[in-house]
Formats: C-alpha cells, sequence, structure tokens
C-alpha cells in the first residue's frame, strides 16, 4: 500500500468504527465518545501548545516540536471518531428525547440544547480546530483564544450536557487544562530520551505549571458546587463517589496527578529521562480514566462493562495515535513551528 494513503486509510476506519458505535446506541456510543475524547484530545493540546511556544519561542518548544506537530498533524482522525457519533445522539444525550419528558431545568436549556444548532457548533468546533492545526503560526494570540473558546462550549455541549441538569463554569477551563498537560507528558514519553537535559527541565517546568493548574479548576469546581449543595449540581458528584466510580476518581487522580507532582517536586527528576517518562507514562494512564469517569457514569452505575469497553476502544486509539509518530521528522528533535 502506498505510504502516503495510510492516514486516509485510517481516517476511513475510525470514521466507519465511530458510525457503528453511534448506531449501536447505548452499547456502544458512550465507550467510544470516551475513548475518542482520551485520545483526541491530545492533538488538541498540542496545538494551544504550538501557539504558546510561537509567542513566547524558546528551547523547550523546539525539544517537543517534533511531538506536538506530529499529534496536531492528526487532528482529522479526532474528528472522524466523533463526527459519526452525531447518528446515536439520542442514545447520548437525555435532551434529545421530547421536551415533556424532560424537567423543567433541561427544558430552559433546549434554545441552546437542540440538534440542529448541536450539529452546526461541532461542525464549526473541528474547522476551526483543523484551520489552527494546520498552520498554528498563522495568529497565535488569537488563534489561543479562539481554541480556549471552543473547546469550553465542546466540553459543554460533549461532555456537560450528558447530564443536562448540571452546570459548572469551570468544566472548559478544567479540561483546556487536562488536554495541554496530557499533550506535554506525551512529548516526554515519546522524546524525552533525545531532549538535552535543559530542554527536560523547561518543559518539566511548564508540565507542571499546567498541572497545577488543572488542580486549581477541578478543586475549584468541586468545592464551590459542594458548598452550594444545590440537588441538581450536587448529584453529579454523589454518583461518581459511589461504587467502583469511587475507586476510579481516586486512581486517576494519583495517576493523573499526584505521582507526576511527586516527580517534579525533585528538580534531579526533572533532569533525567527515565523519571520523567514514567510520570508522564501515569499521566496519560490517568488522563485515560478520568476522561472515562466524566463520561461513563450516566450509562454504567456498575461501571464495571463501561471501563472494560473503554480499555479495548483506548488501546484502538492508542494505537492509531502512535502510528501518527511516521509523520516525525527523523532526528526526532526538530519541529519549528511554522508560522503560515
Amino acid at each position: 500500500m502506498n505510504p502516503r494513503a495510510l492516514p486516509l486509510v485510517r481516517i476511513a476506519a475510525l470514521g466507519l468504527g465511530g458510525l457503528v458505535a453511534g448506531l449501536a446506541g447505548g452499547i456502544l456510543a458512550p465507550g467510544w465518545l470516551a475513548a475518542a475524547l482520551a485520545w483526541g484530545s491530545l492533538p488538541l493540546g498540542a496545538t494551544a501548545i504550538l501557539m504558546v511556544h510561537r509567542l513566547t519561542g524558546g528551547r523547550w518548544g523546539e525539544a517537543g516540536g517534533a511531538q506536538w506537530l506530529a499529534l496536531a498533524a492528526i487532528l482529522p482522525l479526532f474528528a472522524a471518531a466523533m463526527l459519526p457519533l452525531l447518528a446515536g445522539m439520542h442514545a447520548l444525550f437525555a435532551w434529545t428525547q421530547p421536551a415533556e419528558t424532560l424537567p423543567q431545568l433541561v427544558r430552559n436549556k433546549l434554545a441552546y440544547l437542540n440538534i440542529p444548532f448541536f450539529i452546526l457548533r461541532t461542525l464549526a468546533f473541528f474547522a476551526l480546530w483543523l484551520w489552527l492545526a494546520r498552520a498554528p503560526g498563522r495568529m497565535p494570540a488569537r488563534g489561543l483564544l479562539l481554541w480556549l473558546l471552543a473547546l469550553t462550549f465542546f466540553s459543554f455541549d460533549w461532555l456537560m450536557s450528558l447530564e443536562p441538569e448540571f452546570y459548572s463554569d469551570v468544566y472548559g477551563l478544567m479540561l483546556a487544562a487536562e488536554t495541554t498537560a496530557a499533550a506535554f507528558a506525551w512529548a516526554l514519553l515519546l522524546g524525552a530520551q533525545r531532549m538535552a537535559p535543559d530542554a527536560r527541565r523547561d518543559i518539566a517546568n511548564l508540565w507542571l505549571g499546567v498541572l497545577l493548574g488543572w488542580a486549581f479548576f477541578a478543586f475549584s469546581q468541586y468545592i464551590v458546587i459542594w458548598s452550594a449543595n444545590l440537588p441538581d449540581e450536587i448529584g453529579w458528584y454523589i454518583h461518581r463517589g459511589q461504587g467502583l466510580w469511587r475507586a476510579v476518581s481516586v486512581i486517576s487522580f494519583a495517576l493523573f496527578f499526584l505521582l507526576p507532582f511527586a516527580v517534579l517536586l525533585s528538580g534531579r527528576a526533572k533532569g533525567s529521562a527515565r523519571w520523567l517518562e514514567r510520570a508522564a507514562a501515569s499521566c496519560l494512564a490517568g488522563h485515560t480514566l478520568q476522561i472515562g469517569w466524566l463520561v461513563l457514569p450516566p450509562f454504567d452505575d456498575n461501571g464495571f462493562h463501561s471501563l472494560l469497553l473503554l480499555a479495548l476502544l483506548t488501546g484502538l486509539f492508542g494505537a492509531v495515535l502512535f502510528a501518527g509518530r511516521r509523520r516525525e521528522s527523523p532526528a526526532g528533535t526538530g519541529g519549528e513551528v511554522p508560522h503560515g
């Protein structure tokens, strides 16, 4: 097969799989959505990092540029995986049911939560992200603002509206920090061995700052909702604090934040490729579980079958994402951000 055709084959395969997941309704759609978000968010985070480096410069971006450019280049795979789920919206979103069957709180949101407007917004989000990823140096300052706004409303649509009674202003910022942290982890996992020690330290310091930002946003959302104790909002946390989901919340927090944070507190570990790789692998595993914790509880109170499906589908997406490394430069240390 012509190597140039491989990306198109991957896109077609994921699109077909996503269509099956969407049409299969409640059986496959939630797990497919969680897996697509877990791995598809990495190219989004990489696009933001590339725009930040275009604004600031620095050796850290030159050292990790190849990995982030490779991630940004496979953003079409994320679109191919997500768009077919539009066919399974009735299985994913309770607000698609007849209005008379919905609580009054949800009916008040139907001017925003309706299928035509939802589809139009989704297409607009991906059109913007694909345009930014194609040339992240084109307009980095305005691009970052547009990226964050699109990701915020995307999180409202595809994650928060899975339980339409729930609402949080911080949700989009929390997801933005998580996707960026995961993209930093990916670059260190695959490229730390080839980076100069000073560049590794710079990336590790930036990664630590983003992780702390995520922890701040996550804690802010929790403390505000928990102290307000409103039934429509507090139930979101109560549901995720029971049974297997409680264990998932603890494990995902430890893997995504606590273990990398402990490693990054050490100046010696931040200069060690081996320690950074271990911390990055932990962060990516925690990221996958965290996305599952956000998406899957409305569909599976027990959690076992959803987590098993998430593991299987995440393996599929991970294999495709890893194959995207072929777009990386041979040396693995270049990757200057294009200026557009």
